[in-house]
């Protein structure tokens, strides 16, 4: 759950990529042992949700711990974000 508090702004009009965020995921010492499948599914959720800037910053290491509310305010992005953990957790 410490993924869901990462995320910020920064200048710039392309995100980076999915691979990038994978990587600073898994470079974080609270989060390097999340697995694969909650990763991407973190990492897929950060692209349709949050700004490029948001993505920017927290691959560049310059987002402090936000709120996942500051990152995508709506309903559906909450949502979104417990069925993606929810997901990843199945064993099936």
């Amino acid at each position: 759950m410490a993924l869901l508090g990462v995320l910020a702004a920064c200048g710039g009009d392309e995100s980076p990529s999915r691979e990038k965020i994978i990587a600073k995921i898994k470079s974080d010492p609270s989060t390097h042992d999340t697995p694969d499948k909650a990763v991407g599914c973190l990492a897929d959720w950060y692209l349709k949700y949050a700004t490029p800037e948001q993505i920017g910053e927290f691959v560049d290491g310059a987002a402090g711990d936000r709120p996942l509310e500051q990152i995508a305010p709506d309903d559906q992005a909450k949502t979104a974000m417990l069925d993606c953990l929810k997901s990843a957790t199945d064993n099936g």
